[in-house]
């Protein structure tokens, strides 16, 4: 019998090393390196030539379209068109697949045919009630009937789901309250490290000494930017030798009404200054606002960095609390100050969070167990009896 492959239907370019923040292709290229890959195809694509890997010619001819035409910058989860499984290339698409495969919809909610014989999984990072409580993924531009037409959409596709796949657990609590779909129909496979850096080692104690805080965030505002700076003023009345790095172009801090005493601000840096940045730093914070994963966390405790945040959204997947980091429930400026000053008061700790939370990467957030908990949702069999690690307990 032969071994049964995932179609990974997309809402963008599958092999676009941008897609997803890079996730998409991550995932479709190692399925492909499995031998467990029927095809990756871009739902809005009018062709099947890149279903099975990247086309150079054709991808160099997208980049300069979307150049000229700056398309991508047009599209929103929101306003994202539903695919019809009824009609289209992707009727034709599905037709062709062998009986019982899992199609994997990334961002793209179907218009269901129930006589096709496949298996539906969804990837939804965030229902709609929480991205409207985040304050993006377009939601906010639209109507309350608009938004209500998106929920009744969304609810009624999710509940003939197969299985939903999320990066982190709090989609699961949500899809429960709000459409009572089963948790353990939910899969919170979370994401691996996109930039790779050679030369993490184990850290020493020196590092943790320096107070060095690191924020890593383009999007400075809904990524907590105005929270943290706010936090880091009181933090400096009780560690006065603290400091504070951000990395961020949108950053304006010279309209900020704090001191800027002990900040540095670097609107961009490489892949090398970050890597730098990473390793000379005691703690890493991003107070975000909204966020379904948030890859520099990982990127940061890859390189043994202590978290220091907030405990809501993704945080609790990657962070364990206590033991790589420190999350609090006091979701102010007075709250994340209290728990930088925990942090920073005692080096010794905080080394052995970021020994800990480089043993929480190698067994728990790296992409060999990302994928193994994507294959226990879609292709079980293929896991050949192997248990997947979970991030928290399902």
């Amino acid at each position: 019998m032969p071994k049964r492959q995932v179609l990974y239907i997309t809402a963008f370019d599958p092999w676009d090393r941008w897609t997803n923040s890079g996730v998409v292709p991550a995932i479709c290229t190692r399925l492909k390196k499995m031998g467990l890959l029927y095809g990756a195809w871009n739902v809005h694509d009018a062709s099947f030539a890149e279903l099975h890997g990247r086309s150079e010619i054709r991808h160099l001819m997208y980049r300069i379209r979307r150049r000229i035409t700056k398309e991508h910058l047009k599209l929103r989860k929101a306003v994202l068109p539903p695919a019809d499984e009824r009609s289209g290339n992707l009727a034709r698409l599905l037709s062709r697949v062998p009986h019982g495969t899992p199609v994997v919809y990334h961002y793209v909610l179907p218009i269901i045919n129930p006589v096709l014989p496949i298996k539906r999984f969804l990837f939804q990072d965030i229902t709609i009630d929480d991205a409207l409580k985040g304050g993006g993924f377009g939601y906010n531009s639209l109507s309350p009937e608009q938004i209500a037409e998106n929920k009744r959409f969304q609810k009624s596709v999710i509940s003939n789901a197969d299985g939903v796949l999320s990066f982190a657990s709090f989609v699961a609590d949500s899809l429960q309250r709000e459409y009572g779909y089963p948790r353990s129909k939910v899969f919170p496979i979370g994401a691996g490290a996109i930039r790779r850096w050679e030369g993490v080692s184990e850290p020493t104690i020196e590092r943790y000494q320096r107070k060095r805080i690191l924020f890593v965030g383009r999007a400075f505002e809904r990524k907590g930017g105005e929270t943290l700076l706010e936090a880091f003023k009181l933090v400096r009345q009780r560690v006065p030798d603290a400091t504070l790095t951000i990395v961020s172009s949108m950053a304006k801090l010279g309209d900020a009404q704090v001191p800027l005493d002990g900040i540095e601000h670097i609107p961009f840096a490489s892949n090398e200054q970050l890597h730098e940045l990473y390793l000379n730093s005691s703690i890493f914070c991003m107070p975000t606002k909204c966020e379904t994963w948030g890859l520099v966390f990982v990127e940061a405790a890859s390189h043994a960095l202590p978290i220091v945040g907030f405990d809501d959204w993704a945080l609790p997947d990657i962070v364990d609390s206590g033991t790589t980091g420190l999350l609090t429930a006091n979701r102010t400026p007075q709250g994340l100050a209290d728990a930088l000053v925990d942090a920073l008061s005692d080096p010794a700790r905080l080394h052995q969070m970021g020994k800990a939370a480089l043993t929480r990467v190698r067994d728990v957030l790296e992409w060999p167990h990302v994928m193994d908990r994507f294959l226990s949702a879609v292709l079980p069999d293929a896991l050949q009896g192997r248990q997947p690690v979970w991030m928290r307990p399902r």
